[in-house]
This record gives structure tokens, C-alpha cells and sequence, in this order.
């Protein structure tokens, strides 16, 4: 499943953590691992009940409540998103996975107005924190691009769209953040 998460191919890594799941279905961290690659995907849902169900085998899996979180501001529950990344912050606050989700949410939460503005500031330094712990994957450079970006700082979130690409080169999503800023 990581093989063709790494080659871009989305669907069919997710249905071989369907099929890890079936032959192992109490191991929470295959859930999980399938919730992140849905939430890639674009089926935020099915993220959204991969992580529940992680949850419901381990509650205190604080990747799980990250990934929670993520799918759940895709849907644009960002109340919603906010309690399950601060709870999967409190459980494990040096995880750079959950800063960079909460740096993802805070800044969805101001531009869409229900948040306050000076959310995107605390986003800023999420990013930055999300940075020093998790320097070198995907999600970490995806939401440090995504606040540059929110923030009209273009060129410097081409240069960190960048990076998450060179993570994987294979994630369609990394190029059309990398097309909107150009």
C-alpha cells in the first residue's frame, strides 16, 4: 500500500489497506494509514470513518485523531476539526503530523471566515513548529506552503510546495497547490 502511495497510485493503496484491514482488523495504525492516504484522495468521508474506526480500537492514537481532524476540515467542520487535532496535540505534542493539521485548519477557519483573522498568524508559527519536528514529509511542507500561500508569500510557497513534491512527486494535489501559486 505505501509502494502505491508512493507511485501516486491513491485507489489502489486503499484497497490494500482494505485488504490489510480485513486480515488484520483490530491493528488501529492500518486504519490510520488508510484514513491518510483517503484524505489524499479526496474522499474525506471515508477518511473521516477510517480514523473513527482507528479510534475505536485505540483512543488514544493521536495520529488517528490528526487524520480525524484533517478529513474533518476538508468537510468544513472546523469546530469540529479544531477539538480533534488539539486532542491528538495533547496526546503526542511533538508530533509534526497534527501541528501541520492544525496549521491546515486554522488557516481554512479564517478564510472562510469563521475563525478569527488572526488565525492565519497562529498558523504561521503551527507551520513553523510542524517544521522543526517533521522537516521532511509531505504534509508538514504542504501546510507550510498552504499559510505562505493564504498569506500572499507566493514564492516562498512554490519553494515548499516544492519540497513536499520532491517527498513524493506522485501527489497530484502538490502540483495543483504548485499551479495555483505560479
Amino acid at each position: 500500500a505505501e509502494a502505491m502511495f508512493n507511485d501516486g497510485k491513491l485507489l489502489q493503496a486503499i484497497e490494500l489497506y482494505q485488504q490489510a484491514v480485513a486480515a488484520n482488523p483490530n491493528d488501529d495504525t492500518v486504519y490510520v494509514a488508510m484514513g491518510r492516504v483517503q484524505v489524499f484522495a479526496g474522499l474525506y468521508e471515508d477518511g473521516q470513518a477510517s480514523a473513527e474506526a482507528a479510534l475505536l480500537l485505540n483512543a488514544n492514537n493521536a495520529r488517528a485523531h490528526a487524520v480525524r481532524a484533517w478529513a474533518l476540515d476538508f468537510q468544513a467542520d472546523y469546530l469540529g476539526a479544531e477539538a480533534a487535532v488539539k486532542r491528538a496535540l495533547e496526546l503526542d505534542p511533538n508530533s509534526g503530523f497534527a501541528h501541520a493539521i492544525y496549521t491546515e485548519i486554522l488557516v481554512d477557519s479564517a478564510i472562510s471566515g469563521t475563525g478569527p483573522y488572526d488565525n492565519l498568524l497562529k498558523a504561521a508559527e503551527e507551520s513553523k513548529v510542524a517544521l522543526s519536528l517533521e522537516p521532511n514529509t509531505i504534509e508538514t511542507r504542504r501546510a507550510r506552503g498552504y499559510v505562505l500561500e493564504a498569506t500572499a508569500n507566493y514564492e516562498e510557497a512554490l519553494v515548499e510546495y516544492q519540497a513536499a513534491i520532491a517527498i513524493n512527486q506522485n501527489i497530484p494535489d502538490l502540483h495543483l497547490a504548485l499551479g495555483r501559486n505560479y
